[in-house]
């Protein structure tokens, strides 16, 4: 049922592969991300509802099965980046539940002249496909999971790893990050206490 979604979700998103005149006073990635969300809205059937939320958040409901999607636009003239994924308490709290899914659309795109935008390739993948070597957490809010600044090339998926292996992982760098925040707030602390 997994691969069902992300095949269909996959199938209607790579439609927009190809060339758009675009208004060159409106954001791209708001233009891009909205692409996106009409594509999903076709997913709509019988037993599939699509709820748009947030800027890149679409929620796709197929029976007892939760997919929250996420859409990340990139430039593939700039560096390659798409730094904040998700909060990650958002993400144990989602996919603890196997019933739930994170996935991530990300779209390359390139900036012609006059107006022009390229959609160059759209990949669509779980969260747990994404490749340890490259993520980290960030200090925002309660821990934010990022992607390092790496290559294009770099940026690969890990088809070889468990949700179970995935999760595990990710408690044992959220307990690195947390113990390493304390190690700093108590060096913050006795600075002032000292000082």
């Amino acid at each position: 049922m997994v691969n069902d979604i992300l095949n269909s979700i996959n199938k209607e998103l790579n439609k927009l592969i190809g060339l758009y005149e675009i208004d060159n006073s409106i954001d791209y990635s708001t233009i891009l991300i909205k692409l996106c969300k009409d594509e999903l809205l076709k997913l709509i059937d019988e037993e599939t509802s699509v709820i748009l939320n947030n800027v890149g958040d679409v929620d796709i409901k197929r029976g007892d099965l939760c997919y929250n999607v996420d859409i990340k636009i990139q430039d593939i003239n700039k560096t390659y980046s798409f730094p904040n994924l998700t909060s990650i308490k958002k993400v144990k709290d989602t996919i603890l539940n196997f019933n739930n899914h994170i996935i991530y659309v990300f779209v390359e795109y390139e900036i012609g002249i006059l107006g022009k935008i390229r959609i160059d390739k759209i990949t669509v993948r779980n969260i747990e496909d994404l490749d340890w070597s490259y993520l980290y957490i960030q200090n925002i809010g309660r821990g934010q999971l990022q992607i390092k600044n790496i290559t294009r090339e770099e940026f690969k998926f890990n088809n070889e790893i468990t949700r179970t292996e995935w999760l595990r992982e990710l408690k044992t760098k959220s307990i690195e990050y947390y113990n390493n925040l304390i190690l700093k707030i108590t060096e913050y602390k006795s600075d002032w206490e000292d000082g």
